[in-house]
């Protein structure tokens, strides 16, 4: 655990709220029907995610990473992430709007700012933990910073969504929640999971080369950037999009639960670190703990 990065993610944490608070506001705005429902699905959404997750021996000690972990990946994926992403992905989609990038503009202000600004919170928060020294919790990470992104990003649809039907704001919210869910479920939580794993691996392998180390984090985030690049291509026509989306879904989704299947072996069978909440003194320390 480092002091300094504790302190940078408590500093960032603070300047994520207010963003958070204000697109959460600004969807009441719009239909506070939809954002209502939005706000029952993504309470439900995130409850329904962490108890799935938390069900894992992957799951970090809850001694040394409990609710605070928790909230800081959420917060982070909710609230600073949208700064970062704000900031760096306007002017990209403006560039390749006016470049006429038509096929390409939802990838450079998709994957592009997104998953570099979630990686970097990833990054922060396993350095902010004494429990979290295992490849698997970057994956763990990485998926709750990514939980947070995506009930931020759906509820925002939701509330704008409800505006499509003309006859009520529920069917809208409810017809875009909907699609949000069963197409393509979990996506930023399972980009930003490969990408923590791939950080987490690079962090917390023993016995391996800097350049072995970077290399590792590199590719495994060049794999999120890359499935979620191509998700978001727009071709010209309907029945495209749709083949993309099968062809990108039957890498995402077998990928993943290969490398989930791997982690959580791997954690079951991990027995060489034991933690304790405070340095141990003494011998009877060691019979407690």
């Amino acid at each position: 655990m480092s002091r300094r990065f504790r302190i940078s993610l408590l500093l960032l944490s603070i300047l994520g709220t207010p963003v958070f608070l204000y697109f959460s506001g600004v969807n009441f705005l719009v239909s506070p029907v939809g954002a209502t429902l939005s706000t029952l699905f993504s309470v439900l959404y995130v409850t329904l995610v962490l108890w799935l997750l938390s069900r894992s021996p992957m799951w970090p000690d809850r001694a040394g990473a409990g609710w605070l972990w928790v909230a800081a990946s959420l917060l982070w994926g909710g609230g600073v992430s949208f700064l970062l992403v704000t900031l760096g992905g306007l002017p990209i989609l403006e560039i390749a709007d006016r470049l006429g990038l038509q096929l390409i503009v939802a990838s450079l202000g998709g994957a592009y700012p997104e998953e570099i600004a979630k990686v970097l919170g990833i990054g922060v928060i396993l350095f902010s933990f004494r429990a979290l020294n295992r490849p698997w919790h970057g994956l763990m990470t990485g998926a709750v910073v990514g939980l947070g992104f995506e009930v931020t990003e759906n509820a925002m649809y939701g509330a704008f969504g409800s505006l499509l039907d003309p006859n009520t704001d529920l069917a809208g919210a409810l017809a875009v929640w909907a699609a949000r869910i069963f197409l393509g479920p979990g996506l930023h939580i399972i980009f930003s999971a490969l990408a923590g794993w791939g950080l987490g691996l690079a962090l917390f392998t023993a016995d391996r080369s800097r350049a072995w180390r970077l290399c590792t984090a590199g590719v495994w985030l060049l794999v999120a950037f890359g499935l979620h690049f191509a998700w978001n291509l727009l071709p010209a026509e309907y029945w495209m999009r749709v083949v993309n989306y099968i062809a990108v879904a039957l890498v995402v989704y077998p990928l993943f639960v290969w490398v989930w299947i791997t982690a959580n072996r791997e954690a079951r069978d991990d027995n060489s670190y034991g933690y304790t909440p405070v340095p141990i003194t003494s011998v009877g320390q060691l019979e407690q703990a």
